[in-house]
């Protein structure tokens, strides 16, 4: 009884084995459907290198052109070459992005992405620094930016003392428990009060 091959099970008559034409033919039977597989492509090749029987890496292959096409199968034509997709790349044709539809950047908003700054420079986008801070002009229109240098000039600051510029005028209500503050007039001549209203604070001077 001749041996067989590890992979495709040909037979190996021994030396001393008289010559047999039907194995012989029987290894080239075998050899004939191994070299015309039918490529089963729905097996994904292992993770690391790997031997396989001719038809079993050819399946792989056709695996893995499915998966680098996109399409059903490997014999589909992909959308687009390699190729088309060369020509793309050095020609420089590219459909910039829209509002509405998916595309490459232009130069001009790739330009202004790269001018980006932290500091408050004119037609510059904003870009926080590593702090996660940016700068801005003062502002002057009703819906800038304040930067700290404005607050800090024209507001007081917490728990800092500070003198009034400006009149300040309490709510006139009757919510005589509540913390709040209050109107004081100042009564300086003449019988008749000045006009105040519901807590307000009356001091007549004498």
């Amino acid at each position: 009884m001749p041996a067989n091959t590890t992979n495709y099970g040909f037979k190996k008559p021994y030396y001393t084995d008289n010559a047999d034409v039907g194995v012989l033919n029987e290894n080239f039977e075998l050899l004939d459907a191994e070299l015309t597989p039918s490529v089963i492509q729905t097996s994904a090749p292992p993770t690391t290198n790997h031997k396989g029987k001719i038809s079993v890496i050819l399946g792989w292959i056709a695996n893995r052109i499915k998966a680098i096409t996109g399409k059903a199968s490997w014999w589909d034509s992909p959308s687009v070459t390699l190729e088309d997709c060369s020509a793309h790349i050095t020609s420089g044709s590219h459909t910039a992005a829209t509002v509405s539809q998916d595309g490459f950047m232009p130069a001009l908003d790739k330009q202004k992405l790269d001018n980006a700054v932290s500091a408050y420079t004119a037609n510059r986008l904003m870009l926080r620094d590593s702090y996660g801070r940016a700068q801005v002009q003062a502002p002057a229109a009703s819906f800038d930016i304040a930067n700290k240098s404005y607050v800090d000039d024209n507001f007081v600051a917490k728990n800092t003392a500070s003198t009034m510029s400006a009149m300040l005028t309490a709510q006139s209500n009757t919510s005589y428990t509540t913390k709040q503050v209050r109107n004081i007039v100042i009564w300086t001549s003449g019988d008749t009060p000045p006009a105040s209203g519901y807590g307000d604070i009356l001091v007549k001077i004498f």
